[in-house]
């Protein structure tokens, strides 16, 4: 089988030794390419072109926002992708219930190639740019920026410092007093205003530590989009609901956060420029977004769902 692996040398948990004891373990069985990322982005041109060339799996060494690059390269053809790790999160395989540790994850790589397990995920779309896990518009955009600001108390601190950024964004820097975003519905339903929202393309949304952070916890990889949209941003409130999507048993909606489950499309608009984040990455001020979902759109080499 041939082999495509993309490596991205600056991720957060990357190690050369490593790489190297990965491209073993998998050259000693398949036809192995590999291939390392040099800028933001050429993990999608890399993946593209593994592609035409003919690979069958493209594997994936870094973290989410590597991912995401390669999930946009993959994008229309029979490709499957393969996830070993390497990042500070993991979100995608550790929501597939693959191994976030490269060493471990190349075994369970192996051992699922052999027996040929493939798994086909929806893609969510926002514009013209795919995503795997997660989207925000609003408040988590602002946290996701002010961390991508201070990459080293990201490196230094890890989820600290999100929770730093989120705390900065939510008492500091965010407009509480004026709701500026509107959530355009589909099948003629009434707008939705709100100050922020979140859009979920799985479960969980992401992870703080070991804990899964899960405030659209009926989102599934098979299905359609779930959009929170933040109608409220009292500090008592949110507390609360924060409390409840790291609990061991989240609800899928709280007071003033409602969640519409399994949406196919819709858009949001703001009437000023507003953070937005893709799979974890600040993406830049937008003061609209289309949304929508490629349903069985990617491959992915995984354990079939659990039922």
């Amino acid at each position: 089988m041939l082999i495509a692996l993309i490596a991205n040398p600056h991720a957060s948990r990357f190690s050369g030794r490593q790489r190297d004891r990965v491209v073993a373990a998998i050259g000693a069985r398949h036809k192995l390419e590999l291939l390392q990322t040099g800028h933001p982005g050429q993990a999608t041109e890399l993946a593209a072109r593994a592609v035409a060339d003919g690979t069958e799996v493209v594997a994936v060494l870094g973290g989410d926002g590597t991912v995401n690059e390669v999930v946009n390269g993959l994008r229309g053809s029979d490709a499957a992708l393969a996830l070993l790790g390497g990042g500070r999160v993991n979100v995608v395989a550790r929501g597939l219930g693959l191994p976030a540790d490269p060493d471990r994850a190349t075994a369970r790589l192996l051992d699922l190639l052999a027996t040929g397990a493939r798994r086909r995920l929806t893609l969510g779309v926002a514009g013209e740019r795919c995503f795997a896990l997660n989207a925000g518009l609003g408040l988590g955009g602002a946290i996701v920026r002010e961390v991508e600001r201070r990459q080293r108390a990201k490196q230094l601190y890890g989820d600290r410092a999100y929770l730093a950024a989120g705390l900065k964004a939510l008492l500091v820097d965010y407009d509480r007093d004026h709701p500026h975003l509107t959530v355009h519905l589909p099948d003629g339903r009434p707008p939705l205003r709100g100050f922020f929202a979140l859009v979920g393309n799985g479960d969980p949304f992401t992870y703080l530590g070991r804990r899964p952070f899960r405030p659209t916890p009926q989102a599934t990889w098979d299905g359609g989009l779930d959009l929170l949209v933040g109608q409220t941003m009292a500090t008592r409130s949110l507390a609360r609901a924060v409390t409840g999507m790291l609990s061991p048993h989240p609800r899928a909606g709280y007071p003033g956060l409602p969640v519409l489950h399994d949406i196919d499309g819709f858009s949001l608009s703001a009437d000023i420029p507003l953070p937005f984040q893709l799979d974890g990455e600040y993406v830049g001020d937008r003061t609209s977004v289309t949304f929508g979902s490629l349903r069985s759109a990617l491959s992915v080499v995984a354990p079939p769902a659990r039922a």
